[in-house]
């Protein structure tokens, strides 16, 4: 029970910190610029381009199997 207080306490506070704080953005900063470029050097790298297009074929494929399940399931 105090586990849980002390975790909804550093959420609560975490929250109230990126809301109130008037040096949010001088904290941010750092972190964003490095997550755009790495997003940028992402894009260009044809290996993560080919893992991310797999992943997309294979969740094509489980929606698709998904879908022809639920319709034999409701047919029936």
């Amino acid at each position: 029970m105090i586990g849980r207080l002390i975790l909804t306490a550093i959420i609560i506070g975490g929250g109230a910190f990126l809301l109130l704080s008037d040096s949010f953005e001088e904290f941010i900063a750092p972190y964003a610029g490095a997550t755009a470029t790495d997003i940028e050097n992402m894009k260009n790298d044809p290996v993560i381009q080919t893992k991310f297009n797999q992943i997309l074929e294979s969740i094509s494929e489980n929606f698709t199997t998904i879908k022809f399940s639920l319709n034999d399931f409701f047919s029936v």
